[in-house]
């Protein structure tokens, strides 16, 4: 597969970029891109620290995971954790920084998000030059779901965002494969690649657009080399850049993964098999993700990548393929994983951003048929790209809204309460055991580092017993339980509740089922 087979002259961003362009449009471009990036930190720095769960869930377990880890206890060793360890170790320098606050934490995922931002400029000057830099940062700085992703304490954010600075890394390593310039991009690309899927393992579907092109690159410089004659002088091509961005990824991801070596059982317990379990237990729910994909993928988003995809196929430009197997492989697992919540479809976008970008390309003032045709592709892509910036600038002010309303809501306010009785009653060292674990910690208590997580699914599929529940609470550093969500009140922990009545007295009733109790 040669450089003219996957990527015609008239559509390569390496083309465009070897042209002289005058002072006044590089000025103009570097402005544009330092205005985006400013305006997504901006962004993502508003209203950052509202104290309500935008998750109503799973923000307050990693938050109390936070504050376990501040306080000496190890991820898997005594920390129960389901997630790879780099999205909890990425956040953890701002948290504690910044004073261990929500803001604090959500802060990391903002300034990770960063990178998929820096992902998509470089994809676009990849394959785009200058103008698919820009469209391809737009769409990211303004797409909903990366917005609301990008303040949420998860670990979807940084996973979408690694991945493609990976492959926006490894495309213009495609172009540049040579040099110290090849080996850096080479570098990034495959430490970035692990990072994601350290992060989250979806995060392993950029593998598919980073492997194919380093296949390719294989076959090209088989093919170079094997055609070279003894009197050619050029420069011989050569892999060492695809193999430095190997032993990176693999020393990368040994550098995160020995030091939980004597742990690795526990390791292996929360972050696979504790997803396999629960796949197996909620397989009856997966005939609803079509569902919640197919509400994700009704955007404007996904009609300017189906554009994208068909303009960069009519210019026979096979650097699409990649992408597109990307954007495949990723939404197949989104249909068989159980369960499917809204916020994992954040992975689809990258590649919806990807193939979007493939609907610019430069423009040539030529007659010529192709390139009149070149031409109108883009200018329809850049009309599809500011069409959908300006909804997705209607649905961000929405997104604004409706989360301050929520920081304001009744809802929202009786938890404030609801924490500064916690703060009253036990001591900054006393912990306890709740299934609001967000609440705790806005109270400033922490939980037993066992049971951060108290989620429906950890105890529908038997990762959480009364017993284990009854000997954590008798021990004397546990002040309290509190009954809140209703999660620990399902039948699988039937009796905990009675055994909490008779060993703890109740302090304050809040509503049905919703009690707390003090030693």
């Amino acid at each position: 597969m040669s450089t003219q087979i996957v990527a015609n002259k008239y559509t390569s961003g390496e083309v465009a970029s070897k042209r002289s362009s005058p002072w006044w449009q590089t000025l103009l471009f570097v402005v544009v891109t330092l205005a985006l990036f400013g305006l997504a930190l901006w962004m993502r720095l508003h209203n950052l620290g509202l104290p309500f769960d935008r998750d109503s869930y799973d923000e307050g377990v990693y938050w109390q995971s936070l504050r376990s880890m501040s306080a000496g206890y190890t991820l898997y060793g005594q920390i129960f954790y389901s997630q790879p360890p780099f999205f909890l170790l990425s956040v953890y320098p701002t948290y504690l920084l910044f004073g261990q606050t929500i803001w604090a934490a959500r802060l990391g995922i903002a300034l990770v998000s960063l990178l998929g931002l820096l992902g998509a400029w470089m994809f676009g000057r990849a394959v785009a030059g200058r103008l698919g830099a820009i469209a391809a940062l737009l769409l990211l700085v303004l797409d909903p779901l990366y917005l609301r992703q990008s303040q949420t304490l998860q670990a979807e954010a940084p996973s979408a965002a690694l991945s493609f600075l990976a492959v926006g890394a490894a495309y213009l390593w495609w172009n540049h494969p040579d040099g110290i310039i090849g080996d850096c991009y080479a570098a990034l690309a495959g430490a970035a690649l692990s990072l994601s899927v350290l992060g989250k393992l979806l995060g392993v579907t950029a593998i598919i657009p980073v492997g194919l092109l380093l296949l390719a690159h294989f076959w090209r410089v088989y093919r170079s080399n094997r055609r070279r004659t003894e009197t050619d002088t050029t420069r011989r091509m050569n892999i060492r850049s695809a193999i430095i961005g190997i032993v990176v990824c693999i020393l990368v991801t040994a550098a995160f993964i020995l030091p939980y070596a004597g742990s690795f059982s526990q390791f292996w317990h929360g972050v696979v098999t504790f997803h396999t379990t629960a796949g197996k237990f909620f397989a009856s729910e997966q005939k609803g993700n079509s569902l919640i994909i197919q509400t994700s993928l009704t955007s404007f988003l996904t009609l300017a990548a189906l554009y994208g995809t068909i303009a960069g196929l009519l210019r026979r430009n096979l650097l699409v393929v990649p992408i597109l197997g990307w954007f495949v492989v990723t939404l197949y697992l989104l249909a068989v994983q159980v369960p499917l919540f809204p916020h994992h479809l954040v992975a689809l976008t990258p590649p919806l951003v990807s193939l979007a970008t493939f609907g610019i390309a430069p423009v040539y003032w030529q007659k010529r048929p192709f390139v009149l045709l070149s031409n109108i592709l883009t200018v329809g892509a850049a009309v599809l790209v500011l069409l959908t910036g300006v909804v997705n600038v209607g649905l961000d002010q929405k997104y604004y809204h409706t989360e301050y309303a929520q920081s304001q809501d009744a809802s929202t306010q009786k938890d404030i309460k609801v924490a500064q009785d916690i703060h009253n009653l036990i001591g900054p060292n006393d912990l306890i055991i709740t299934d609001a674990q967000f609440v705790a910690a806005l109270a400033g208590r922490s939980t037993p580092p066992q049971f951060v997580d108290t989620s429906g699914v950890r105890i529908a599929v038997r990762y959480l017993s009364t017993q284990e529940l009854i000997a954590a609470a008798s021990q004397p550093q546990v002040r309290a339980v509190m009954f809140y969500t209703h999660r620990l009140d399902t039948k699988n922990l039937a009796g905990f509740r009675q055994w909490v009545i008779t060993h703890f007295r109740i302090a304050h009733r809040y509503g049905p089922g919703e009690e707390l109790f003090v030693k």
